[in-house]
């Protein structure tokens, strides 16, 4: 057998015993390798792969415009959100509408209403439909993403 059809033979293996990820976590990771991420390929790669979790959240920040698509300066990006991130969650503690106590997911709620200048007078005011929609997302990102600054920015 040529190396080919023996590797196209293993895929068709892995594929049908219920390991279909092998290659494509190989080609997500040589994405992910080059200087300059490919947002294109990327996009396309998650609308036809699942991701695997440990990628996910770097390539949902890409895809979302979070983070620029250059390596070198994702760690100086993600500073700056955190620092914004912490910034915007001080101001609402500050003017008490947000505690200790106050769920996560609320939490994000009021960070992105007061960063959009919608925050409502007081907290106790009803919540909007679109911001019913938020909570609903946030809180699925709460299970997703591990990182409070991480799933901020990708609800948002």
């Amino acid at each position: 057998m040529t190396e080919d059809s023996q590797r196209n033979f293993r895929s068709v293996y892995y594929e049908k015993v219920g390991f279909r990820g092998v290659e494509e976590k190989k080609s997500l990771e040589i994405l992910l390798k080059d200087d300059r991420l490919d947002t294109e390929k990327l996009c396309t790669f998650s609308q036809r792969f699942p991701l695997p979790s440990m990628y996910r959240a770097l390539v949902w920040k890409v895809l979302l415009g979070i983070l620029p698509p250059h390596h070198e300066s994702h760690a100086k990006v993600m500073m700056y959100r955190k620092e914004q991130y912490l910034d915007v969650l001080h101001a609402l503690k500050v003017v008490r509408f947000v505690s200790d106590a106050t769920p996560q997911a609320e939490v994000y709620l009021r960070m992105y209403q007061l960063e959009s200048g919608k925050l409502p007078r007081s907290p106790s005011f009803p919540l909007e439909p679109d911001d019913e929609v938020f909570l609903a997302i946030a809180k699925a990102m709460e299970e997703m993403v591990e990182d409070s600054v991480d799933c901020y920015w990708i609800t948002r």
